[in-house]
C-alpha cells in the first residue's frame, strides 16, 4: 500500500509554478512572464447533499491567493442536468441536493469568458466501508501522542484507489472562567453577569492534508492500519474530550494519478531545476483549444464515513501539560477612553474589578482568554458524545 499526503497550502503553488513554467530553463520568474491558468476544483459523490465546484485563476507568484472565477455557467449532466449556481465568490453549488447513482456518466460543463471547458464522462466507483476507525497512544519520530488509523472491511472489491478527509471536533475550555461581563451603557462601563456560556466549547477543523492510499500491489485489496494522523501529547485538542470523522472516497485511478504527480512534483527540492518536467493536465479541457493549460480533475467518488470518540485520561495518566488554545493573556487596566474602544470593539473581556483607592479599576485580558466562542462554539454538536 502507498500512502502519499501532500499539504494543500503548498499544493497550490507548485501547481501555479507548474503552470508557469514553459520550458526547463533555469530563469527567475517575474510577473510579466507569468501565464494564467484556470483552477477547477470538484467532485460529485454517492452522499445525497448540494455539491459544490470551485472555479479561480491560478495566481500570480507575487501575490498572496487565487483569484475566485465568478459568472460562470456551471454544469452536470448525468440522468439529468444538475444546475450549479454562484454561491460565494468562484463557489458554485448545485441548486438541488442529489446524488452520484451507479452506471451513469456523469460530465462537467463550464462556460465563462466565451470559453467552454468540459471533463471527460466518469462513472461512481463501487462503494467500500470502513471498518474501524483506531486510536492508539504511539511514539512517532520521537514524540509521544495519539495516532489515527483506519482498517476497511474485509470485503471483494474492484476498488483500488483511495482518497482520505477528516474533520476533528474537540472539546476545550477558556483559560478563565468568569461569571461577569463588562458593557457600556452611556458611555460607562458596567458589570454584569454574563448571559452566555463562554467557558466551555467545541471546535471543529478540517484536514489539510490529501492523504491517497492504492491496493494494486497488496494480495488482499485492503487497506489496514493506514496512519491519518498524528497528535501530539501536549496538543490542546486532546486535553478534554477528542473526535474524528474520517472520510473516504473511492476515486478513479487517473484521479489518484493525478494527486500522485502532485506529490512527486512537490517532493521536489527544487521546483524550477532543470528536470522539472513542466505543465501536467488533469482530465478537463477548453473543447475550443485543447492547448489552453487548465489545472484540476473532475471526479466521481463513493464515500464511506466513519467516526471516533476518546478522552485525554483514555491514553495519559497525567495531567494534560498545556490545556488552553490561548495562551497569552495579558491583564490590563487602561484608561477609560481606551476601555471602551477595546470593548465596543470586541478584543477584549472583563477580567476582575479589583477594589483601588479612589474608587474600581476594571482589569481587561482579550477576549479569547475568557470566551471560547471566539474560537469555537458554545453549542454542543448532534454527533456529540461523553
Amino acid at each position: 500500500m502507498k500512502l502519499i499526503t501532500i499539504n494543500k497550502k503548498l499544493l497550490l503553488l507548485f501547481l501555479l509554478s507548474i503552470a508557469v513554467l514553459s520550458c526547463v530553463e533555469e530563469i527567475p520568474i517575474e510577473p510579466e512572464t507569468f501565464e494564467e491558468a484556470i483552477v477547477i476544483e470538484g467532485s460529485i459523490t454517492n452522499e445525497e447533499k448540494q455539491h459544490q465546484i470551485k472555479i479561480s485563476k491560478a495566481f500570480k507568484i507575487d501575490t498572496t491567493g487565487p483569484n475566485p472565477l465568478s459568472g460562470a455557467s456551471v454544469t452536470v449532466t448525468g440522468d439529468r442536468e444538475y444546475i450549479f449556481e454562484e454561491s460565494e465568490p468562484g463557489i458554485y453549488t448545485s441548486t438541488k441536493i442529489f446524488s452520484a447513482q451507479p452506471g451513469v456518466e456523469y460530465q462537467l460543463s463550464i462556460q465563462t469568458n466565451g470559453e467552454e471547458y468540459k471533463s471527460e464522462p466518469m462513472q461512481l466507483l463501487n462503494n467500500r466501508e470502513i471498518a474501524s476507525i483506531n486510536a492508539n497512544r504511539i511514539t512517532y519520530k520521537g514524540d509521544d501522542g495519539v495516532a489515527i488509523t483506519l482498517n476497511q472491511e474485509s470485503t471483494q472489491s474492484d476498488a483500488n484507489y483511495y482518497r482520505y478527509e477528516y474533520s476533528e471536533t474537540f472539546k476545550f475550555n477558556s483559560r478563565f472562567f468568569k461569571t461577569s461581563d463588562l458593557v457600556i451603557r452611556d458611555g460607562i462601563p458596567v458589570e454584569v453577569p454574563k448571559t452566555k456560556e463562554e467557558y466551555t466549547c467545541y471546535r471543529t477543523e478540517e484536514s489539510q492534508d490529501i492523504i491517497l492510499a492504492n491496493t494494486n500491489s497488496l494480495s488482499e485489496d485492503n487497506v489496514n492500519n493506514l496512519l491519518l494522523t498524528f497528535i501530539n501529547a501536549d496538543d490542546p485538542k486532546l486535553a478534554r474530550r477528542y473526535s474524528v470523522l474520517v472520510k473516504q472516497y473511492v476515486i478513479s485511478r487517473g484521479a489518484y494519478n493525478y494527486y500522485a504527480t502532485l506529490e512527486e512534483l512537490s517532493g521536489s527540492d527544487n521546483i524550477f531545476s532543470q528536470s522539472q518536467p513542466g505543465y501536467f493536465s488533469g482530465n478537463i479541457e477548453n473543447i475550443n483549444n485543447p492547448d489552453e493549460k487548465i489545472i484540476g480533475f473532475f471526479d466521481v467518488s463513493s464515500v464511506s464515513t466513519k467516526r471516533t470518540f476518546f478522552s485525554y485520561e483514555d491514553f495519559f495518566d497525567t495531567v494534560h501539560p498545556d490545556p488552553f488554545l490561548v495562551t497569552y493573556c495579558p491583564v490590563e487596566t487602561p484608561a477609560l477612553a481606551n476601555l471602551i474602544l477595546q470593548i465596543e470593539n470586541g478584543n477584549s473581556k472583563w477580567f476582575g474589578s479589583p477594589p483601588v483607592p479612589g474608587g474600581t479599576i476594571f482589569q481587561i485580558v482579550p477576549a479569547a482568554c475568557v470566551d471560547c466562542t471566539v474560537l469555537g462554539s458554545n453549542q454542543v454538536p448532534e454527533f456529540w458524545e461523553e
